[in-house]
C-alpha cells in the first residue's frame, strides 16, 4: 500500500505537507499562548502530541487533494477551505488580543503579523474545513431522490405540543412574565395612554402592552393581563418553531432533523426565557422565522392559487417584521437589490414583493404614529458606531490632540463622555451626545461624516478596535463580554439574558411576579443569569451568538462553493439583517435571537439536493377524472 501511495502523484505533495504542518503548528501554538489556554501550559510532551495530530490530519488532507484529478476543482476546494479557516482564525486572534490587551496589534507591522499568524492558524484548522467542503462535493454529486415529503399536520402538532409542554413549567417559574429590557419605558407609555407613546420603541409592541394592561384592568388584575400576553407569545413562537421543524422534515426527507430541532427549541433554556420576555424582539423573532419559512413555502407552491395566497402571507409577515424592528427596513432594501442581481428564479415576483413590504411597512408605521400622535424616536441611534469610534479617540489620546482636533471632537461629543467611555456599549456616548451636542450638529450630517472620516485616517487602529470591541460578541466565539456587560450572577437577574422586573415606575406601581416552581427558577437563574453554561463542554457553544453567526456564514460560503445561487438568495435575508446588527450600540443575545432560530432551517436547506425544486414539482399528484375516480398525474416543473 505504501509503495502504491508513494508511486502516485502524492509524492509531489510531500513538501507541501511538511510546510503546511510546520506553519500550522506554529500558528496553533501562537493562538494557544495568546488565549492563555491551560492545557498548553502543560509539559512539552503535550505540544508534541498536538503537533503530531496536526501533521496527521494535514497528511490526510493533502492526500485527499492529490486524489482530485480536476485541477480547477482541487484549487477551488483548497481556496474555500483556506479562506473560511483564515477568517475564523483571524476572529480568534483579534478576539484574544482584545480580551488580553484591550487593543489589536498596532501599525502595519502589527497587522501584517496578525494576518500571517491567522494564516498559520488557518492551516492548522484547514483539515476540518476540507472535510466539510468534501461533504459539499459529495452532496452535490449525489443522485436526487424523487420522494420529497409532503407537509403533514401530525408533525406540526407533535412539535408544537412538545415545545409548549416543555415551556409551561418555565412560565409557572417566571409567572406572569419576564418584564425586563425596555419594559420600564414602554410600560409607562402603555399605562398613561396613546398620547404618551414614542416611536423610539415599536408602536405596535407598546400598543400590545397597553391592550393587555386594559384587559388586566377589566378583569381586575394587571398580573393576569400580562400573563395572557406571555401565553400569546408562547403560542406564537411555539407554532412558528413547529412550522419550521415540519419544513425541515419536508426538505430533508428524514425524521432525525425534525426531532433534533424540536428538542433544541423545547429544551435549551434561552428559548422559553425569550418567549416569556416582554420585549419587541420576541414577536419579531417569530415573524422573521415565519418569513423565511414562507419564502421556502412559496418556492414549493404547485398551484397559482396557493402562490397567490403565500404571496399575500409574505407581504403581511414582512410588514410585521418591519413594524416590530426599525432596522428591518435596511435589511429589506439591501435584500431587494441582492435578489435582483443574484437570483435566477422568480426574480420579478420577489422584487415586487420586497417593494410591497417596504412600502407597506412604512405606510403602516407612519399611519400608526399619526393616529396615536406619537412622538418621534431619536435618530441618534444610527450613529452608534461612529460616535463610539470618536469617543475612543478622545479616551485614548486625551492630552495628545491638537487644539483643533480637541475643539472639533468636543463639538460632537462632550469631553465628559470621553472619560466615561465603555468600549462594549455605545449607550453612554449616545446619551451624552443627545443631551449636550446632537441638537447642534444633527442638521449638518455631511460635516459630521467628514470629521469622522478625518479622525479615522488619523487614528485608524482606534477606529478598528472600537468597532471590533463593540461587536465582539457577534464574531468572537469565546467572547463573554456580551453576557457580563452589566454584571452576572445567580441572583443578579443579569447575565446572558435579563430577567429583572422593571415594571414599576413613578407613574405605575408595577406588576408583582410570583414563582410557582421556585426550583426550576433557581436552575434557570444559574444558567441564564449566572452564565453556568460556560462550564459545559461543547454545549456552551449553543449559547454563543457568534457560534450561530459563523454557522450562518458557513451556510453562505458553502452555497457559493457549490454554486447554488437559488438557495443562496433565500439565506441572504438573515445574513443581511446580521450585518445591520454590526452597526448597533451593543451586542445582546436578544438582538441575535431572530437569526439564531433560523439556523437549523437554513442548515436543512443547505443539505437539500440542488435540484430539489424540480424534483418536488415533478412528483405524482393525486386527482380525479370525470367519473370521480382517483388517478395519478405528473405536474411538470415550472
Amino acid at each position: 500500500m505504501l509503495k502504491k501511495l508513494f508511486d502516485s502523484s502524492f509524492v509531489y505533495y510531500i513538501p507541501v505537507w511538511i510546510v503546511l504542518s510546520v506553519l500550522g503548528c506554529a500558528g496553533t501554538f501562537y493562538l494557544a499562548d495568546l488565549s492563555n489556554a491551560a492545557v498548553f501550559r502543560s509539559p512539552v510532551a503535550f505540544k508534541v502530541i498536538v503537533a503530531i495530530l496536526i501533521a496527521t490530519f494535514l497528511f490526510i488532507t493533502v492526500l485527499d487533494w492529490s486524489k482530485i484529478k480536476d485541477t480547477k476543482k482541487r484549487i477551488r476546494r483548497i481556496t474555500y477551505s483556506f479562506i473560511f479557516s483564515f477568517f475564523l482564525a483571524l476572529s480568534y486572534i483579534w478576539g484574544y488580543q482584545l480580551t488580553s490587551n484591550g487593543i489589536t496589534d498596532l501599525g502595519v507591522k502589527g497587522k501584517l503579523f496578525t494576518f500571517l499568524a491567522s494564516g498559520g492558524v488557518a492551516l492548522g484548522m484547514m483539515s476540518v474545513a476540507n472535510l466539510w467542503f468534501a461533504l459539499m462535493d459529495k452532496m452535490k454529486s449525489a443522485k436526487a431522490k424523487n420522494t420529497a415529503q409532503k407537509g403533514n399536520l401530525k408533525w406540526f402538532f407533535m412539535s408544537f405540543g412538545i415545545i409548549l409542554v416543555c415551556w409551561i413549567p418555565v412560565f409557572l417559574a417566571y409567572y406572569p412574565a419576564i418584564m425586563s429590557y425596555d419594559f420600564h419605558k414602554q410600560s409607562q407609555e402603555a399605562y398613561q395612554g396613546w398620547i404618551w407613546f414614542n416611536a423610539h420603541h415599536p408602536l405596535i409592541h407598546t400598543a400590545l402592552i397597553r391592550w393587555f394592561f386594559l384587559l388586566g384592568e377589566a378583569i381586575g388584575s394587571y398580573q393576569l393581563g400580562i400573563a395572557f400576553f406571555s401565553i400569546l407569545q408562547m403560542l406564537v413562537l411555539s407554532s412558528v418553531y413547529a412550522y419550521s421543524c415540519t419544513m425541515m422534515f419536508r426538505l430533508t426527507e428524514k425524521k432525525w432533523p425534525f426531532w433534533v430541532a424540536t428538542a433544541w427549541f423545547a429544551i435549551l433554556p434561552f428559548h422559553p426565557v425569550m418567549a416569556l420576555s416582554m420585549t419587541k424582539d420576541t414577536l419579531f423573532t417569530a415573524f422573521v422565522l415565519l418569513l423565511v419559512v414562507l419564502f421556502l413555502e412559496y418556492r414549493m407552491a404547485e398551484t397559482k392559487k396557493k402562490r397567490i395566497f403565500l404571496y399575500i402571507a409574505l407581504i403581511l409577515t414582512g410588514i410585521l417584521v418591519m413594524i416590530f424592528r426599525n432596522n428591518a427596513v435596511y435589511a429589506f432594501v439591501v435584500f431587494t437589490f441582492f435578489y435582483a442581481f443574484w437570483s435566477q428564479k422568480q426574480r420579478l415576483q420577489i422584487i415586487l414583493l420586497c417593494i410591497a413590504i417596504i412600502i407597506g411597512g412604512h405606510v403602516t408605521k407612519t399611519t400608526m404614529q399619526a393616529a396615536m400622535q406619537a412622538g418621534d424616536g431619536n435618530s441618534i441611534e444610527m450613529y452608534s458606531v461612529p460616535l463610539q469610534q470618536l469617543c475612543r479617540v478622545g479616551a485614548n489620546h486625551y492630552g495628545f490632540l491638537t487644539n483643533d482636533q480637541y475643539a472639533l471632537l468636543n463639538y460632537y461629543i462632550n469631553e465628559e463622555a470621553w472619560h466615561k467611555y465603555n468600549p462594549y456599549i455605545a449607550d453612554g456616548v449616545k446619551a451624552s451626545a443627545a443631551v449636550y451636542t446632537y441638537e447642534t450638529w444633527k442638521n449638518d450630517i455631511p460635516a459630521f461624516i467628514k470629521t469622522w472620516a478625518e479622525f479615522g485616517l488619523a487614528f485608524p487602529n482606534d477606529y478598528l478596535d472600537a468597532f471590533l470591541v463593540l461587536t465582539q460578541g457577534y464574531w468572537f466565539i469565546d467572547d463573554m463580554s456580551h453576557a457580563e456587560l452589566l454584571g452576572y450572577g445567580d441572583d443578579s437577574n443579569l447575565g446572558l439574558l435579563y430577567t429583572f422586573n422593571a415594571s414599576a415606575s413613578h407613574v405605575f406601581e408595577g406588576i408583582e411576579t410570583h414563582s410557582y416552581l421556585p426550583g426550576i427558577l433557581e436552575q434557570y437563574q444559574k444558567i441564564v443569569n449566572g452564565n453556568s453554561y460556560k462550564d459545559w463542554p461543547v454545549l456552551y457553544l449553543l449559547f454563543k451568538p457568534a457560534f450561530y453567526m459563523w454557522l450562518l456564514v458557513l451556510c453562505m460560503v458553502s452555497l457559493l462553493y457549490v454554486k447554488d445561487r437559488n438557495k443562496l438568495v433565500l439565506c441572504a435575508f438573515p445574513f443581511i439583517y446580521f450585518l445591520t446588527l454590526l452597526l448597533g450600540p451593543v451586542v445582546n443575545f436578544r438582538y441575535a435571537y431572530p437569526i439564531i432560530v433560523t439556523i437549523p432551517l437554513l442548515i436543512s436547506w443547505l443539505f437539500t439536493h440542488k435540484n430539489w425544486y424540480n424534483i418536488y414539482h415533478s412528483l405524482p399528484k393525486q386527482g380525479k377524472n370525470k367519473n370521480g375516480k382517483k388517478h395519478t398525474k405528473n405536474q411538470s416543473a415550472k
